[in-house]
């Protein structure tokens, strides 16, 4: 059984070549903003976010870095590029933890304007070196509507496997029940 206070000890901040995963900033108020109004972006997922005013999204920031990370909810997390460190281009996810189990679930969000560069697959890759290797998680789980091939692809390249069995889920896409696919990563 892992320890929470392994995985809420620090807030994490992540790093690959390209890419940077860490506590987003009131600065990024007005970027969250363009991914949270893209109905594209949400068109695949749960609404998280989804069309808040600027004063809710800086208190979702003051939240999600402060807040709800010492209560032990969740983890919410900017995603930003090196090539250009102060424009947040995504979000990194942990959620849903389990902890009789070992199991938690990831999700990532992706500004439209970034979509086909590898980000979500390197994003996947960053969770799963900090949650399985690190903090020792041994069950990942991601669920993706059936339709968003790129994402069930970003999770495959980083050794997911499609569970056989849908799984239902409520609110995805603006629909009130849809079909999931289910993927799962396992030390």
């Amino acid at each position: 059984m892992i320890d929470l206070t392994e995985l809420f000890s620090i807030f994490p901040y992540l790093e690959s070549k390209t890419l940077f995963v860490r506590r987003m900033v009131e600065s990024d108020v007005d970027a969250l903003a363009e991914i949270t109004e893209n109905e594209n972006v949400y068109r695949y997922i749960p609404p998280f976010l989804y069309k808040k005013s600027k004063s809710n999204l800086l208190a979702a920031i003051r939240n999600l870095g402060g807040r709800d990370f010492e209560k032990k909810r969740f983890i919410i997390a900017g995603v930003y590029l090196h090539s250009d460190p102060n424009k947040l281009v995504g979000l990194a996810e942990m959620f849903d933890y389990k902890k009789r189990i070992g199991q938690i679930t990831i999700g990532y969000r992706i500004n439209e304007n970034y979509w086909h560069q590898g980000i979500a697959t390197e994003i996947v890759d960053l969770l799963i070196e900090y949650l399985s290797a690190e903090v020792k998680i041994p069950v990942i789980k991601a669920y993706v509507m059936p339709e968003n091939v790129y994402s069930s692809k970003a999770l495959m390249k980083n050794g997911f496997k499609k569970e056989e069995v849908l799984t239902e889920g409520k609110n995805w896409g603006g629909q009130d029940t849809v079909n999931l696919e289910g993927y799962t990563y396992s030390r």
